[in-house]
């Protein structure tokens, strides 16, 4: 995946004696998740801000904006294997492999265990992403309830009539609804849009100069509009000294919410241009919002919240027949950054004494490329101990100990500036 192939890339740059990789995945080709996503996904950040180190991705992308499609990243990664081998290194790909750390071996498509003799073991499935295809969701599903991920949209159309209740309202749920006004032209009055916390959005066309602000930055706006408003001393325990900051952003036409009048209370870096941000607003009659999470869906169609209330959407039992005979329900609520393979199986250093490197998230943005090539250009620089390399991937505090939320954890919540908050971590 992204991390794993700028490991490989980062290191073969700048390793300082000859080294050989075994690149395996449980996928028959590189690209990681971007296999799995659905066909209409495109970078939501010009193509400058993801790939490798030694070779630019905006090279591979017709998109005007740079946004690269899933098929065109699908490709950019096959490519660097070729170039890979071109320019001398020695790089194998073993596809639809699973590896077992406990016996330093793998098991190929064919069913065979392969063992495997290698000084570092590097596991970058530690940021996989969770995507609705094959994340099940947490709410329960009543019989008869037609729920698919994003991927089966386009199979779908807007004939005959066909209604559309989209879960989530992360950067998949706002694709999910692009989607259906802009490619299969669904009118407003057939969507209804779960919006349970309404987010910040960045801004992919800020006005001159041309970029977006880093997390330092962001911080800068913060204390800058904190001292403007007169330094209150509440604001830093509170969700108003970031919010002062977001309200600066909007100003200068960097960031936009979804809702005009109303105030987000989440960020995930979810990026959109003035003209996408606009259709969703047009989207806001369809918006349910301010209810939470849904718990299930009953077999009648109707929305249960996580505090027991129920909603019937605007056109059940029309024409005599239940919500769940006239909707597709889609899934968009797997928390992509979730990372629920590995959180299952605890933190663990970057750098162990073992022999074995864990690709992490060291900067929640820019993110995954950026998190590989930093983690292998420590591994080359053989000047560091491993106590000194471990000290320099500072890592997020882990998340509290208790029962997990049974509908799963919530990410990017605009709240006060903590030792732990993402954006002081990145």
């Amino acid at each position: 995946g992204a991390s794993g192939m700028s490991f490989v890339d980062t290191l073969l740059l700048h390793a300082p004696e000859p080294v050989s990789v075994t690149l395996l995945d449980k996928r028959e080709q590189p690209g990681g998740h971007w296999n799995d996503a659905y066909d209409y996904v495109t970078l939501h950040q010009p193509a400058r801000n993801y790939g490798v180190e030694s070779t630019a991705l905006e090279a591979f992308t017709q998109h005007p904006e740079k946004l690269a499609s899933r098929d065109e990243i699908l490709d950019y990664y096959r490519s660097l294997l070729s170039r890979w081998g071109e320019a001398g290194h020695r790089v194998s790909f073993v596809g639809g492999a699973a590896y077992d750390f406990g016996s330093a071996s793998y098991v190929d498509a064919s069913g065979s265990r392969v063992g495997v003799d290698a000084s570092k073991v590097v596991d970058a499935r530690y940021t996989e992403n969770d995507l609705p295809l094959l994340v099940p969701p947490k709410f329960s599903v009543g019989d008869g309830v037609d729920l698919i991920p994003p991927n089966q949209l386009p199979a779908r159309g807007a004939g005959e009539g066909r209604r559309y209740c989209v879960l989530g309202g992360g950067k998949t749920g706002q694709d999910a609804v692009l989607f259906l006004r802009q490619t299969l032209g669904v009118p407003l009055d057939r969507i209804a849009w779960v919006v349970p916390h309404l987010p910040w959005i960045t801004a992919r066309d800020p006005p001159s100069p041309l970029r977006q602000n880093t997390c330092i930055e962001f911080i800068a706006s913060a204390l800058e509009a904190h001292a403007a408003a007169g330094s209150p001393p509440s604001a830093l325990s509170s969700s108003a000294f970031l919010q002062s900051a977001f309200a600066k952003l909007e100003e200068e036409g960097k960031v936009y919410r979804l809702l005009p009048g109303e105030t987000p209370t989440k960020f995930m870096d979810a990026t959109l241009n003035r003209r996408e941000a606009e259709l969703l607003r047009e989207s806001a009659p369809s918006v349910i919002r301010g209810r939470g999470r849904v718990a299930s869906l009953s077999s009648t169609g109707d929305l249960v919240f996580a505090d027991g209330s129920e909603l019937a959407l605007p056109w059940a039992n029309e024409g005599g027949r239940s919500a769940a005979e006239l909707t597709t329900y889609v899934h968009c609520t797997a928390g992509a950054f979730n990372f629920g393979a590995s959180a299952a199986e605890g933190r663990r250093p970057v750098f162990s004494s073992e022999g074995e490197i864990t690709v992490q998230e060291l900067f929640q943005f820019p993110g995954f490329c950026f998190n590989g090539a930093v983690v292998a250009w420590l591994e080359c620089q053989r000047g560091l101990s491993l106590a000194q390399k471990n000290a320099l991937c500072e890592l997020p505090p882990p998340p509290e100990e208790g029962e997990a939320p049974p509908l799963g954890p919530v990410a990017g919540q605009v709240g006060p500036l903590s030792a732990g908050h993402p954006l002081l971590v990145s």
